[in-house]
């Protein structure tokens, strides 16, 4: 083959480990970014969402562990908390409730280290961005205005929770976001802080960034994902100038 040539490669099974697509450099010509924990920092307000709402209820001091939270749609947590306690207001009503709470504390959220730059450099480099998130289309759009990226994103390709059937870890919404930047999900690279994304991501064919700032569970969502970093500004540079042209093979790396 000649040098530079790219290859279009049909979609693969999820891979074990981090064998198959994963391990091998390859051109990528699309980011898909998750939101919440990945390019801001929201996930300890979904954590005191879940306890107030609980507690209006008369359920106190509740939490769920981070596997049922984390990457997971509003409509899944209002179901879980539902399974787990004496709270039997329809989930569509607790759901809302959540959101609400959450909205309000995230009014004025930080942003991940380096997510910003990030996005610019990424696009830079004419790679196609995505945003791929269980919050709503809504609240996407919210946030990256806080970021300040409207321009960089691919409008077309911003994924909610309430614009697919099935919510990670499901690859529906990572799948429906390939398509819409018009690429095949090898030449994707999911940026995921989640449990659930990343096993979306693998399910979807796609090589992973796990972005650990705001994560649980390091070493096994470490072992998940294609390689990983403490946050953007920890990433080498030339990061995303070598994924643009196939030169870098970063395949079970941790940058911290």
């Amino acid at each position: 083959m000649r040098p530079g040539a790219s290859v279009r490669r049909s979609p693969l099974p999820a891979p074990k480990g981090n064998d198959c697509c994963m391990t091998r450099p390859g051109i990528v010509r699309a980011l898909l970014f998750d939101l919440d924990g990945t390019l801001v920092d929201t996930e300890t307000h979904t954590d005191r969402a879940i306890e107030a709402v609980a507690a209006r209820y008369g359920v106190s001091n509740f939490s769920l562990p981070h596997t049922e939270t984390r990457g997971r749609t509003w409509r899944h947590i209002a179901d879980m908390i539902r399974a787990q306690t004496t709270v039997s207001i329809p989930a569509p009503q607790l759901a809302g409730e959540l959101l609400a709470l959450w909205n309000d504390a995230t009014a004025d959220v930080k942003t991940v280290p380096g997510a910003p730059q990030a996005l610019r450099a990424a696009a830079a480099c004419k790679l196609k961005i995505a945003i791929v998130s269980s919050s709503p289309l809504a609240v996407i759009q919210r946030l990256i205005a806080k970021l300040g990226a409207e321009a960089l994103v691919d409008a077309g390709a911003c994924v909610g929770g309430d614009g697919v059937r099935k919510g990670k870890p499901d690859p529906e919404g990572f799948l429906k976001a390939a398509r819409a930047l018009g690429v095949d999900p090898a030449e994707a690279l999911v940026c995921e802080d989640s449990h659930a994304g990343l096993l979306a991501a693998r399910a979807a064919g796609m090589r992973s960034l796990f972005v650990m700032c705001c994560a649980s569970d390091i070493a096994g969502n470490s072992a998940l994902a294609t390689c990983s970093c403490t946050n953007y500004r920890t990433l080498p540079p030339g990061f995303w100038e070598q994924l643009a042209d196939g030169t870098g093979d970063f395949a079970g790396r941790a940058f911290t």
